[in-house]
C-alpha cells in the first residue's frame, strides 16, 4: 500500500546494509512505527487507514455518528438489542475504516513516507546499529580548506529540519492534513439571539 514504509527504505537512508539483519529488523520495524505513531498523534487522527469497531451507534441524517475521521469504509454494521429484554435498541455495533488514506492522496503519502523514513533513520535504534556495521564511519560535516572531516557519533548535525546532512524532516512537512482539535464546553450553547452574535438562515 502507498504510504507504508518498509525496512529496507530505511536502511538505505541510514546507511546500513541490504538487506537488513533478521537480528536488526524488529529495531527498524519499532523505528518505523513510532514514527507513524508520532505522525498520528501530530494529525490528531490516524496516518494511514485503521480499523475501529464502535458500540452504540446512531444513524444521523447524513450517516452513521462515528467517532473517527475521515472515513474510508464502513465493513459491517449489527444491531444491538437489550440485553434483558431482547428488543433492538435502534443502535448498532459498527466496524468500520478511518483515517487518512495515503493511496488516495499522493502528496500526502510523499509528506508522510518523507517523515517517516528520515525519522526513522534517525532514531536512536537505527542509529546504534548503523554505527555497529563493519566499517561504518557517517560523514556529518566536510572542511574543504582545511581537508578536514567530522564524523557523526549517535544522530545527524543540527537536528531535524536543519538542512544538515541526514537531517530528517520536522512534522510540519503534515501540517496541510493536520486536525486541528477545537475545544467546547459541554452542553448546548446559547441561541445566537441571547448572545448578539450575527446569524444566517
Amino acid at each position: 500500500m502507498v504510504g507504508l514504509v518498509t525496512a529496507e527504505q530505511v536502511a538505505i537512508h541510514a546507511g546500513l546494509p541490504l538487506p537488513v539483519k533478521e537480528e536488526d529488523l524488529p529495531a527498524v520495524q519499532e523505528a518505523i512505527a513510532s514514527a507513524q505513531r508520532r505522525a498520528a498523534a501530530y494529525l490528531g487522527r490516524p496516518a494511514v487507514p485503521t480499523e475501529f469497531t464502535q458500540s452504540g451507534v446512531v444513524a444521523g441524517p447524513s450517516g452513521w455518528l462515528l467517532g473517527q475521521d475521515p472515513v474510508i469504509e464502513v465493513i459491517s454494521a449489527v444491531p444491538e438489542v437489550d440485553q434483558v429484554g431482547g428488543y433492538p435498541t435502534g443502535r448498532y455495533t459498527v466496524r468500520y475504516l478511518a483515517g487518512l488514506d495515503p493511496a488516495a492522496d499522493p502528496a500526502y503519502a510523499a509528506a508522510l513516507d518523507e517523515w517517516v523514513i528520515g525519522d526513522a533513520a534517525a532514531s536512536p535504534l537505527v542509529r546504534r546499529i548503523a554505527q555497529s556495521a563493519p566499517g561504518a564511519r557517517i560523514i556529518s560535516k566536510v572542511n574543504v580548506e582545511g581537508q578536514g572531516v567530522d564524523y557523526e557519533s549517535t544522530a545527524p548535525a543540527g537536528g531535524p529540519g536543519s538542512g544538515a546532512a541526514g537531517a530528517p524532516p520536522t512534522l510540519d512537512i503534515l501540517q496541510k492534513w493536520r486536525q486541528v482539535a477545537v475545544f467546547q464546553r459541554p452542553g448546548i450553547g446559547p441561541h445566537p439571539a441571547r448572545t448578539g452574535a450575527a446569524w444566517w438562515l
